[in-house]
């Protein structure tokens, strides 16, 4: 295997020659997303997707920052592969694909995680392998954004939406900005970032709240955690960068369709929000009820319609790739969408346009 520093050739012992194929591939696209990556200033971005088909998985490479600041990281995510697929043979690719990531990229093995996607049962929820936590930096548009790249199958910051987020920075200007299913609150920071007059953070999992709480603290951000309306829990005051701005950033742990029926009876205003619902949730969290994009967009997007002040606009997002919204529902209840997913497709995710579906919600 050629050294990717030059000099001898590093061997690699692999199970499959067709690996070479694989790490060819690897090579070429590497080196052309790197200097995208470096003209465009992106510090974490994909490489590869499944562009050989029979090394089924994704790889994505993150730039450390903060106090990894000049480290290299690659997360990759093994595919489920399809019943047609010997599972050893499956198992003995990605182990292929485990040895050639760090000498192709350059990467020491250590730096280099993986991460299996298994159909999780009775639902539409992937699950991970399993892993132990491994804590750092990256950052997006000089945001410093936490990450972990061995506890959880996603690593704290969703690639795809990166042109996204950006979006919203640009709008939030001025604006009272509302962020729903916030995950770790990074669209969030780009709002904050962006000028927002205040920003609320909504999210039922105390795990990613607590990870919003730290990527504003980290970005100097000060920040209160409510807990019920007009009742605040805690205030923390950014990092010893220094308090940024002086936008009220409110953290709230809720059942997001739950929270919004309680803030339209409270008569809540919101200039931009920001939306962006999982596929599908059975969380314990939500009691008996689960959750189905499809199934329930159209009383969502009702809702957050109603949240909207006079010109304001909601963003929305999903990464079902079969979804598609019911428009004759929602223009009956007074709902308008535009489909801006062609705009919002990172240059790194352009291999497959079905990655997500993005929206401009307003209300009519």
């Amino acid at each position: 295997m050629a050294n990717p520093a030059g000099g001898a050739d590093i061997p690699v012992e692999v199970n499959d020659p067709a690996a070479a194929q694989f790490a060819s591939r690897l090579r070429k696209v590497a080196r052309e997303r790197r200097k995208w990556a470096a003209r465009e200033g992106v510090a974490c971005y994909r490489l590869y997707d499944a562009d050989v088909p029979e090394y089924a998985c994704a790889i994505d490479l993150y730039e450390g920052a903060a106090e990894a600041e000049g480290e290299l990281y690659a997360h990759v995510a093994e595919y489920a592969p399809p019943k047609s697929v010997d599972p050893e043979q499956a198992h003995a690719r990605f182990e292929d694909v485990l040895a050639l990531v760090p000498v192709v990229l350059g990467i020491p093995p250590e730096h280099v995680f993986s991460k299996s996607r298994l159909r999780a049962k009775g639902g539409g929820q992937y699950r991970d392998a399993g892993g132990r936590r491994f804590v750092t930096h990256t950052s997006e548009d000089g945001l410093i954004c936490e990450i972990d790249l061995g506890g959880y199958l996603d690593t704290g910051i969703f690639l795809d939406h990166r042109v996204t987020r950006e979006m919203v920075g640009k709008m939030a200007a001025g604006k009272r900005f509302l962020n729903l299913f916030a995950y770790t609150g990074v669209a969030t920071l780009h709002a904050a970032a962006g000028g927002a007059k205040e920003t609320t953070t909504v999210d039922l999992s105390q795990t990613y709240l607590d990870w919003a709480a730290r990527n504003l603290a980290a970005n100097g951000f000060a920040f209160e955690v409510v807990d019920k309306p007009n009742r605040r829990d805690r205030t923390d005051g950014g990092s010893a960068r220094g308090r940024r701005g002086g936008a009220a950033n409110k953290l709230v742990r809720a059942d997001v369709t739950r929270w919004i029926a309680e803030a339209r009876r409270r008569h809540e205003r919101y200039d931009l929000i920001f939306v962006d619902p999982p596929t599908f949730s059975n969380s314990k969290a939500m009691g008996r009820r689960t959750w189905d994009v499809q199934r329930d967009h159209v009383e969502l997007l009702v809702g957050v319609s109603r949240l909207l002040a006079d010109g304001g606009v909601a963003v929305f997002s999903c990464n079902l790739r079969t979804f598609k919204p019911d428009l004759e529902e929602l223009a009956r209840c007074g709902v308008e969408l535009e489909d801006i997913t062609a705009q919002t497709i990172p240059h790194d995710f352009e291999r497959n346009l079905r990655i997500h579906k993005c929206y401009l919600v307003r209300r009519k």
